[in-house]
């Protein structure tokens, strides 16, 4: 093949391309101004309220989770007379409230350092939230999908930050706690 006939193939290509993106983003502007409701690449609609109530009602969602959580370790803990129960609860409390050990808990004695934990945590799991809620819903296609795969991540992150802490002060205390 001449290479100017390959020249004008790949410019052909690349122009062919360049409609198409133009085509779609007219598309998506004039459903836009339309009032439609933009299309997964699937095709199927997402509702615009949908994206709006991730965003407003995300943060106060997220904190569903840890509060289950926080409740069964409440109920596991509360006149636990087994080593399991006993474990179970504090590994759901770390769940729940991955600021406990900063707060020094369990080491210290008193409500005083859980309840600081407990509202501290609540914040954390606010703020991840909302971080959930704007990343999953700067797509077109976002919703509350997209929002508990974005704020599992996040979770995942704080709750290993959480077993991190109670492994290093297990090594600085030399194995209390494990």
């Amino acid at each position: 093949m001449h290479p100017d006939q390959v020249y004008r193939e790949q410019a052909y290509r690349e122009q062919a391309y360049r409609d198409q993106v133009h085509r779609d983003q007219v598309h998506w502007d004039q459903a836009a101004a339309q009032g439609a409701a933009p299309l997964t690449p699937a095709g199927v609609p997402v509702p615009r309220r949908t994206r709006g109530q991730v965003r407003r009602t995300g943060p106060l969602v997220a904190l569903l989770l840890p509060a289950i959580a926080g409740a069964a370790a409440v109920l596991m803990l509360r006149g636990s007379t087994s080593t399991a129960t006993g474990v179970g609860g504090f590994v759901l409390s770390l769940v729940a409230a991955p600021l406990l050990p900063v707060f020094g808990e369990p080491m210290r004695a008193g409500s005083g350092g859980v309840l600081g934990a407990a509202a501290a945590s609540a914040v954390l799991w606010f703020v991840l939230g909302s971080i959930a809620a704007h990343r999953a819903t700067r797509r077109p296609t976002g919703g509350w999908g997209a929002f508990w795969a974005e704020y599992l991540w996040l979770c995942l992150c704080a709750w290993m930050g959480a077993a991190l802490a109670v492994v290093a002060a297990n090594l600085v205390l030399g194995r209390v706690l494990l």
